[in-house]
């Protein structure tokens, strides 16, 4: 594309003038070099100026009438300080070309005029006026793009944490009610960690672009992080109104991309009111991501919560706990257990379930129902994940060499979604067998029934190719989720588990009992194994056995022990032998 014409503009009150340049630069003129605008006077010269933003050079005259150069000199920047003037007159003396140097002339000729110096002089201005703007509209730029991201979020487009922010500072000091929501997409992590940051993107954009459907008047929605989003909506102030707004969120959230991914239906939200008339808005964020925390922490049916000032002290156990929680899964703090499970109709061991144990050196012994929702959360599951699955299958090897260890015995291991998404689990458990010299028989993985109906299409090929390597597969917590029967059927696993729930209450609830019967029944017409978990009486015992459930766990024959006791576990005297 052609550089366009250096625009001149000539400012001289001898009309005279007008006809040289226009004989001279004739054929400059007509080739588009250069572009003439003629004014009589520094004022008329001004108001041209004016009107005309692309000038490039004034060429002007001294001595005139209504308006000299000099003052013209002097009120060129003001209007464009990008833009050069070169003075022609016919008085060159020292006085007045210091007087327009001074005044910011760029450059002195004196009439009468040479045209090729002057050509010149016109080449080398322009040159300079352009390279100068260049600079200042890369700075515009630069300066543009750095308030675009100080605001906005690039990758999404959405406002940042800057913004939002702002709003509701905005908001504050307007004494303006309004409710702030901090929303957190619980599974957007585990959808990178199995697909990629790529496709992880592209599930938050269809996300955004639904909830952007539903925002109404007043409301500002903005990224914060990853996995999180912000919502102010001005105007409301009331819990109530603020928990249908929750609820309408969490419906609009719940079976985005769950064909094609996870869903995410369990979006945590903390809620926070303009009422508590804090003077920052940084502490009403804070107070937001406390209430959304809390939320997750407690794990409500309601995923969402609205602050309150106690929730910091319960924020503040827990990140103290997460603390400790990542330092022991560096050190390696923790041990396994193992509770045999039995078969039900002779009364011996089947295997084991590996469960671990984590033995805090001030708190005492931590249930797992605390910290392996924190590890999930935090992504300390798949290194921890990791290190159950190396210990279970160096225990299998080490009671192989003991000689206490039965062929048709096996190991189980629980697994988490995350970690059955990630596409370094095959390779990994592939590396332990060789390392330890196991067949893959001896280890049976578990997953639950929700994760399962989750993520269909990507298990499916996981299961088939586990199965390859022998390892036995279980649904575990059955009877919980809302499996398809007609998808368990075409899935490669060997066990469904009966909930404990359900186990221990089939003797006193006729419904719980129904279910039970169900899965059993399930199960044999799968030509799969069923255990019951939660068996803590021989009248339990009695009951399966009725109902011709192969296998137990639970109380009733062991706790969960450490290694060197839980092989030598022997039948419980009053087993009901058949």
């Amino acid at each position: 594309m052609p550089a366009p014409p250096i625009t001149i503009l000539v400012v001289d009150d001898e009309t005279e003038l007008k006809r040289l340049i226009e004989r001279r630069f004739s054929d400059r003129i007509q080739t588009r070099e250069f572009q003439f605008i003629f004014a009589l006077n520094g004022r008329s010269a001004l108001e041209t100026l004016k009107s005309f933003k692309d000038i490039d050079v004034v060429l002007t005259d001294l001595n005139m009438p209504d308006m000299d150069g000099l003052t013209l000199l002097k009120a060129i920047p003001k209007i464009n300080p990008t833009l050069k003037a070169v003075v022609v007159s016919a008085y060159g003396d020292m006085t007045n070309i210091r007087a327009a140097m001074n005044r910011g002339a760029f450059d002195f000729l004196t009439k009468p005029i040479d045209f090729w110096d002057l050509t010149q002089v016109l080449h080398k201005t322009a040159a300079l006026v352009r390279r100068e703007r260049e600079q200042k509209q890369q700075l515009a730029k630069a300066i543009s793009n750095w308030q675009y991201l100080a605001h906005y979020d690039t990758t999404t487009g959405l406002p940042n944490q800057n913004a939002i922010l702002a709003q509701i500072q905005d908001a504050i000091a307007k004494n303006s009610p309004f409710t702030l929501f901090f929303i957190h997409l619980g599974r957007l992590r585990t959808i990178e960690y199995s697909f990629g940051d790529d496709m992880a993107e592209q599930f938050l954009g269809q996300i955004i672009e639904h909830l952007q459907k539903y925002l109404e008047p007043g409301d500002f929605l903005a990224r914060l992080w990853k996995d999180e989003l912000a919502l102010l909506s001005k105007g409301i102030n009331d819990p109530n109104a603020a928990q249908r707004k929750t609820q309408k969120l969490q419906t609009e959230l719940q079976y985005i991309g769950r064909d094609r991914y996870l869903g995410i239906a369990n979006c945590d939200i903390g809620i926070v009111l303009s009422e508590l008339n804090y003077r920052r808005a940084q502490d009403y964020l804070r107070a937001a991501d406390t209430a959304m925390y809390y939320a997750k922490s407690q794990a409500s049916q309601h995923h969402y919560a609205i602050f309150d000032p106690q929730m910091q002290i319960t924020l503040s156990q827990r990140l103290q706990l997460e603390s400790e929680l990542e330092e022991a899964v560096q050190n390696q703090h923790f041990h396994l257990n193992y509770q045999p499970i039995f078969c039900l109709n002779k009364g011996e061991i089947k295997g084991f379930e590996a469960l671990i144990r984590w033995h805090h050196p001030l708190r005492g012994i931590i249930s797992p129902d605390r910290f392996i929702p924190i590890t999930e959360e935090t992504g300390l599951i798949v290194p921890l994940g990791r290190w159950i699955l190396q210990n279970a299958c160096a225990q299998i090897q080490q009671w192989q060499q003991q000689g206490c260890y039965q062929p048709h015995w096996y190991i189980s291991v629980n697994l988490s979604g995350i970690q059955f998404l990630d596409p370094e689990l095959l390779p990994y458990i592939n590396s332990l067998l060789r390392q330890y010299q196991i067949s893959g028989s001896c280890l049976k993985l578990e997953i639950t029934e929700s994760v399962l109906m989750e993520n269909t299409a990507t298990l499916t090929r996981l299961l088939q190719s586990l199965k390859e390597h022998q390892i036995k597969l279980s649904i575990d917590d059955f009877g919980t989720g809302y499996s398809s029967l007609a998808y368990l059927q075409s899935l490669p696993l060997d066990t469904l588990k009966i909930d404990r729930s359900f186990t221990q209450k089939m003797s006193q609830n006729a419904k719980s009992l129904d279910i039970v019967k169900t899965i059993l029944l399930l199960a044999r017409s799968l030509n799969l194994e069923a255990i019951a978990e939660g068996v803590e009486t021989p009248e339990d015992v009695k009951l399966l056995q009725s109902l011709d459930c192969e296998f137990g766990q639970g109380y009733y024959f062991a706790r969960p022990l450490p290694p060197d006791v839980a092989t030598t576990v022997a039948i419980p005297q009053d087993f009901p032998y058949r």
